[in-house]
């Protein structure tokens, strides 16, 4: 039985973002997929701090599944990554079969074995390794011994191709971590969209034969056209006619784009709702908005659970979504499955993940946006 190692950080996350999201859904589907019988799944993470309560709660529930292992360690975060960009160590594969005893019977543990079975992946001579490959839902400074292969998942390559939208910190992150590299090492790469395939190809001489495009899904059971909308009209105040935009507050989804061209044609009767979490340089948004002429048609809303974003997006009059860049972008994809009519703009993946059922603008252009 094969055995796969993913990390799941992204989920240890404060404000949940679409990678958390992804990697959360890739998560339970490794659990069933473990559940079943049809591989070993170790759950990993590093995290200084205690547990958020409903992460905690959820690693003690997939524990409980058949074939379904985590393994925690509490280092902390900038000495582990920095020890593994300059140090190359410790390997994450040895450090979860070391502590853990997460070490299978078909490893195997000699170089003897390895001359037997020339076609399995190597393992060093009398260390035993805890997986047969890793899976990485984002970049990582993780190290891996010598022979142990990793997948890559890359969501998009924003900070090469917009770097204004980043903190210095943000940049000198990337800098260390060396994207190129990261993925150039990569036994084999899952990228979200053609257009992040593309960009793979075009800024880090990745083999296209080595990427393997794999669309991220929504789920259909909670983002589906809602009937009753009463009650999360009545808890967030919602007016009766509004246009909707979800997203992080930050330069890259154009939200002062946004502003301006709502601030041009609506009339007093629509309204603009905001829904997502303060990013970087979020002020500069606010700052924005406190000289609109129609400042009080527009709201800002943080506390909207996921449970209700549903309703959100039926009650909206239209969704609009004018990111200057995207690996993927899901609020356009859950809006439409909640029955809005939704505009994007017409660059990166949006047109290739939408098709149809989208009108697009140039989110470079306030007249074409607000004309949409």
């Amino acid at each position: 039985m094969k055995t796969v190692a993913f990390d799941i950080t992204p989920l240890l996350e404060k404000n949940w973002g679409g990678v958390s999201w992804y990697s959360f859904y890739l998560s339970r589907g490794l659990v069933d997929y473990a559940a079943r019988g049809n591989a070993r799944v170790v759950l990993f993470y590093n995290q200084r701090k205690l547990l958020p309560d409903k992460i905690a709660a959820l690693l003690k529930k997939w524990r409980l599944a058949p074939n379904v292992y985590v393994a925690g360690y509490r280092i902390p975060n900038k000495f582990l990554n920095l020890s593994m960009r300059f140090l190359k160590f410790p390997h994450m594969d040895e450090l979860i079969s070391l502590k853990h005893g997460l070490s299978f019977p078909r490893m195997r543990e000699s170089k003897q074995e390895v001359k037997k079975n020339p076609d399995q992946i190597p393992a060093f001579a009398g260390m035993t390794k805890s997986a047969d490959y890793f899976l990485i839902p984002n970049l990582s400074f993780i190290t891996l011994s010598k022979d142990t292969p990793y997948v890559a998942v890359c969501h998009d390559l924003s900070c090469e191709i917009f770097p204004e939208f980043f903190t210095m910190r943000q940049r000198l992150w990337h800098r260390l971590i060396n994207p190129r590299r990261f993925y150039q090492n990569a036994h084999r790469v899952i990228a979200v969209s053609e257009n992040t395939k593309q960009d793979l190809v075009d800024l880090y001489a990745i083999d296209p034969k080595r990427i393997t495009i794999s669309y991220p899904g929504i789920d259909r059971a909670l983002f589906y056209p809602q009937k009753d909308m009463r009650d999360a009209r009545e808890k967030y105040g919602l007016p009766e006619n509004f246009i909707l935009s979800v997203g992080t507050l930050e330069p890259r989804k154009n939200y002062e784009t946004l502003l301006e061209a709502f601030d041009m044609l609506c009339g007093s009767e629509v309204h603009l709702l905001i829904v997502g979490s303060e990013g970087w340089k979020f002020d500069r948004i606010y700052r924005f908005w406190n000289r609109m002429k129609r400042k009080s048609q527009v709201r800002f809303l943080f506390n909207v659970t996921r449970e209700d974003l549903p309703a959100l997006y039926s009650a909206a009059r239209l969704f609009i979504y004018p990111s200057f860049y995207e690996g993927f972008g899901f609020p356009p994809l859950e809006a439409a499955a909640c029955g809005a009519p939704v505009i994007v703009s017409h660059g990166s993946s949006l047109p290739e993940i939408m098709g149809d059922a989208a009108l697009y603008v140039d989110p470079f252009n306030i007249a074409d946006l607000a004309r949409a």
